[in-house]
């Protein structure tokens, strides 16, 4: 099957270090800020996303790293605040992205003012921010439950202005089809670049962010491990691969960071990644199943998608309950006949099935007391 063409030059807009710790009891420590900062710039992030206007320390940090020299651009997320686009200007950002909700029930139940009201203080602010130096982006909350020609309007009044312009999913609302149908419309009728932010509250982040770049959008928002708000936002980790894997979209990324930075993320949030979560959970790699096995030691391809080294990860191969004889001659090699590997496998099967999980490579060579030439071999086997 065909799949849609996604433009090669998209760019990626890292939030983990705002939206990212929005998410409730995430707290980045500054020199776990100034670190991730540093790793994301170097993974190749277009722009990375802070919010000064959060406390003292914040701006102090915001200022810091700024000053740091990295290769991304630096955004400040400011609210429609003229003292707040000022504290952006202070530290010395490059850019700010504007934010405000535009749907009908944020206007009426958040907000508490008009279509009108609310459009004529973002271009006042807009042009404010302009005024200073700074290039300006615009987020617009709640989008996809606003009504699309107020959209439209809204996008070609600030366009001529801004970068860039993101008609945000804040709720997660919408299915792929629908973003698909969403950007397309406003990709019509507007001029201006558009990007993608979408959250997770229905599981679909990953993917309404790939119908958004496959109907046009120019930039995708996203945040390492997927951590943000309620359920999180769209992962980078998982889009980048998506790209790179599925629609043969290779970005000017450093793909061999990824799970360094996918684990930084995690010691640094305090928040544990699913086993089972895609490209950088543990088991995303690992092998147990006797068929799967097999398979993964004839011709790796058998049951991965990429090379895990792609991504700076290794293979595991596991062994339990579902594990197959061919799991012990690779690890064995010739060391034992198939008689007392039947033995051995038995065993492990009788292992895992009281304790209720597998072993790995090493916990089996401790336990049969075997050389060790054969550890980790498979992580080195070919693709």
């Amino acid at each position: 099957m065909k799949m849609k063409r996604i433009k090669q030059d998209i760019k990626m807009y890292d939030t983990t270090l705002r939206d990212g710790e929005q998410m409730a009891g995430v707290v980045f420590s500054p020199s776990e800020k100034l670190k991730l900062a540093s790793k994301i710039s170097d993974f190749g992030a277009s722009i990375i996303g802070i919010m000064p206007a959060i406390s003292k320390d914040e701006m102090k940090l915001a200022r810091i790293i700024s000053d740091m020299g990295l290769k991304s651009d630096i955004t400040a997320a400011t609210m429609l605040r003229k003292e707040h686009i000022d504290l952006a200007a202070y530290c010395g950002v490059n850019r700010v992205i504007l934010f405000t909700s535009i749907s009908d029930i944020h206007l009426k139940n958040k907000l508490c003012i008009t279509k009108e009201e609310n459009l004529n203080r973002s271009l006042e602010f807009i042009e404010y921010a302009y005024g200073l130096g700074l290039k300006v982006d615009f987020a617009a909350e709640d989008a996809t439950r606003a009504d699309m020609n107020h959209i439209i309007e809204f996008i070609n009044s600030v366009s001529n202005k801004v970068d860039y312009f993101l008609p945000c999913d804040t709720l997660g609302i919408l299915t792929p089809f629908d973003t698909y149908r969403f950007i397309a419309t406003i990709k019509k009728n507007c001029d201006c670049k558009i990007g993608m932010h979408a959250h997770n509250d229905f599981g679909q982040a990953t993917a309404n962010t790939l119908a958004g770049l496959e109907a046009g959008a120019d930039l995708f928002s996203g945040t390492f491990n997927g951590i943000g708000e309620r359920t999180g936002n769209a992962p980078i980790e998982e889009i980048v691969m998506a790209l790179k894997i599925q629609y043969g979209v290779n970005l000017n990324l450093r793909y061999e960071m990824i799970n360094g930075i996918c684990n930084l993320v995690e010691r640094c949030s305090k928040v544990r990644l699913q086993k089972h979560k895609p490209v950088c959970g543990r088991n995303a790699f690992s092998h147990e199943s006797g068929i799967h096995v097999n398979g993964i030691l004839k011709y790796p391809k058998n049951y991965e998608n990429f090379n895990p080294r792609i991504i700076g990860s290794r293979r595991r191969i596991l062994f339990g309950k579902h594990s197959g004889i061919s799991s012990l001659r690779y690890l064995f090699s010739d060391e034992f006949s198939d008689e007392e590997l039947s033995e051995i496998l038995n065993e492990i099967k009788e292992m895992s099935q009281l304790q209720k999980r597998a072993f790995s490579e090493e916990e089996i060579m401790d336990l049969y007391g075997t050389k060790t030439d054969n550890l980790g071999l498979i992580a080195e086997n070919r693709i």
